[in-house]
């Protein structure tokens, strides 16, 4: 699983350049804030629109309030991914050798405080439970406030003797997800290009696993391939389309929230990186300075 904080520049050693959501295209915003297909983040009270339906073991989704079709309920906004404790890798920076392996990345808003009160509202929708923990979408990292957002890289296939293929093809028409079959070589899952360390968990899931690529796009629209997520991704400003989902894990007593990415298209490319003439130098030839 990946995952996507959302903050003014959070977490680790530098911090990204903050970016105004007006430098982008006012025809992007007004799509994203009067047109059909989903939420704009910032809007307000979009908690009074929403309630959870109940999905049993894959979760209670957030659904538009009283439609009969329970048609999921999509949040979207412009947002800047950091290039801080970036996991948009092909192998979500997975290591074997550490059980704990996190998948982060994350983003800023003009309107962030606003989001924030809306994703506080959904969660609230659920009544606590006592004794519980709750697991927010929202999350506190070097002292700036992100939202993660995930991303299931490995779907597990539905094994079901004659009707496999069926119940698998029904699955994928339900979820509009694409296999790497239909994609092209470069997203194969057998030669997914992943680092060294996981290539062997990596082969061990290519009998009972589908890859699912990234549902992002560049400027003009075409699928980024994985080799290309970190290049593309990191630091760029990109519209994000966003559902929401709760899992109520009785054994750990726990809330479990989640923001879970349905399409992501970048909007302005990563800034390039300050150089200094001190970089890449060789120190036998001596100082810069002199």
């Amino acid at each position: 699983m990946h995952t996507i904080p959302t903050t003014p520049p959070d977490s680790s050693s530098s911090t990204s350049t903050y970016t105004s959501v007006h430098a982008i295209s006012s025809k992007v915003l007004d799509k994203l804030q009067t047109s059909a297909g989903g939420y704009y983040a910032a809007m307000p009270k979009l908690a009074h629109c929403a309630e959870f339906f109940a999905g049993r073991h894959d979760g209670n989704m957030l659904v538009v309030k009283g439609q009969d079709d329970n048609q999921e309920f999509i949040i979207r906004g412009v947002f800047q991914i950091s290039r801080n404790d970036f996991y948009f890798t092909p192998d979500a920076n997975f290591d074997p050798a550490n059980v704990f392996h996190g998948h982060l990345a994350d983003f800023s808003s003009d309107d962030f405080s606003a989001v924030l009160d809306n994703l506080r509202a959904f969660e609230k929708l659920v009544p606590s439970k006592k004794d519980y923990e709750t697991f927010s979408v929202i999350y506190d990292s070097l002292g700036q406030r992100s939202i993660k957002l995930t991303h299931n890289l490995f779907d597990i296939k539905t094994f079901d003797d004659e009707n496999q293929h069926d119940a698998t093809d029904a699955r994928r028409a339900d979820s509009n997800d694409s296999t790497s079959d239909d994609l092209g070589p470069e997203f194969n899952f057998a030669i997914w290009p992943v680092a060294e360390r996981c290539k062997d968990p990596l082969q061990e899931l290519l009998s009972t696993h589908d890859i699912q690529p990234l549902p992002a796009y560049d400027e003009n629209h075409n699928f980024i391939p994985p080799h290309l997520y970190e290049s593309k991704l990191k630091g760029a400003l990109v519209e994000v389309h966003m559902a929401f989902c709760h899992h109520r894990i009785i054994k750990s007593k726990c809330d479990v929230f989640n923001a879970i990415l349905r399409e992501l298209i970048i909007l302005s490319p990563p800034a390039a990186l300050p150089s200094s003439p001190f970089k890449h130098r060789c120190l036998a030839a001596g100082s810069c300075t002199e």
